[in-house]
């Protein structure tokens, strides 16, 4: 076990690129120190895999309201899954695998909390180190609250999912067949909506083809009974044109957002024509249903019934450039970053 530290701290770009993005590369600075040593009550996780998302832009810009963003030269924070290698805590031994929103270092000092001040969560048996930051993560969690506790589909419901290749709308779109429901995707080009179908969605709408309307239309002739959103922008414009009545939209993120410069958003006289109830949900107001959760996407996963969609960066010096890919369009599925 080396005694070298390597971690990414928040760097101060120059450039006047950084005004239109969440992230850019100079964001990124390369450290090394030595690896921490845990006191009364602390373990060490020696990190296996990132998890790049878009906690890494709010931290860097900060979200009003849950926290502040992080000061030029703090290491920069993101999921992590890993093992604990050293441990004065009796509640994880050494050998324990967890996942937490961690320092994006090789090791991590933690008190048995993350950043977000959450309990590290331990990864059953039975189930691999990455899938703690995938089906068992953020991304099936969300996915898996936004069906399953909020929005509780019908069978027979036409369920549109935005940024279906992604982390979180791959996940939702091996979900709602489990329900009875119909998966209907929105993805960026053939490639990704081909793969997307393949993954299990019933039909495919491409937003970079011309009349996103009409294709959401023509893939929901009834109408949308919920949308799923990760995207916001041009993509939940579409679908408020499309929604049945008394649907559902359920605001699970927004990358069209991230930036300095939003995408608005227009068409929302239609949740009063069509009697639309649309409600957002964040992931860290509802811990308390993280262990039901993980659980039932934990029997699914074992039992073949959900398969993992990933797009794995090979090194810890792949980690800037896999950040960056989530905001230009350049994943599909969880984009994860497995260290060496």
């Amino acid at each position: 076990m080396s005694n070298t530290n390597r971690a990414w701290r928040v760097g101060q770009p120059n450039d006047d690129t950084v005004g239109g993005m969440a992230l850019v590369r100079g964001h990124f600075e390369r450290s090394e120190a030595d690896k921490p040593s845990p006191g009364e009550g602390q373990l060490v996780v020696k990190a296996e895999y990132f998890s790049p998302d878009a906690m890494n832009h709010a931290w860097v810009r900060g979200m009003p309201g849950k926290f502040d963003p992080l000061a030029p030269g703090t290491i920069m924070r993101g999921g992590v899954a890993g093992t604990v290698v050293e441990s004065r805590n009796p509640a994880f031994p050494e050998g324990t695998r967890v996942t937490g929103f961690l320092d994006w270092a090789d090791y991590s000092l933690s008190d048995a909390t993350d950043h977000m001040g959450v309990p590290l969560q331990v990864i059953p048996e039975g189930i691999e180190t990455h899938s703690g930051l995938v089906t068992l993560g953020m991304s099936g969690v969300c996915a898996w609250l936004g069906l399953f506790h909020f929005s509780h589909p019908k069978p027979g419901d036409d369920i549109l999912v935005s940024g279906a290749s992604g982390a979180i709308g791959s996940i939702v779109g091996q979900l709602v067949p489990l329900v009875g429901g119909r998966a209907i995707g929105i993805a960026g080009g053939p490639e990704k909506c081909a793969a997307a179908l393949d993954a299990g969605f019933h039909a495919m709408v491409d937003y970079k083809a011309p009349d996103l309307v009409g294709q959401i239309a023509e893939a929901c002739p009834d109408g949308v009974n919920i949308f799923f959103d990760n995207v916001g922008g041009d993509l939940l414009s579409s679908a408020l044109v499309n929604m049945a009545h008394f649907s559902q939209i359920m605001i699970c993120g927004g990358t069209a957002h991230y930036g300095a410069h939003p995408a608005p958003i227009y068409n929302h006289i239609h949740l009063a024509m069509q009697s639309v109830n649309m409600r957002g949900f964040f992931y860290f107001d509802h811990v308390d249903l993280w262990g039901e959760a993980r659980a039932r996407l934990g029997e699914f996963l074992k039992s073949g019934r959900m398969r993992e969609w990933m797009d794995i960066a090979e090194g810890f010096d792949a980690t800037p450039d896999a950040a960056l890919a989530g905001f230009s369009g350049g994943t599909k599925g969880r984009k994860l970053v497995r260290l060496n």
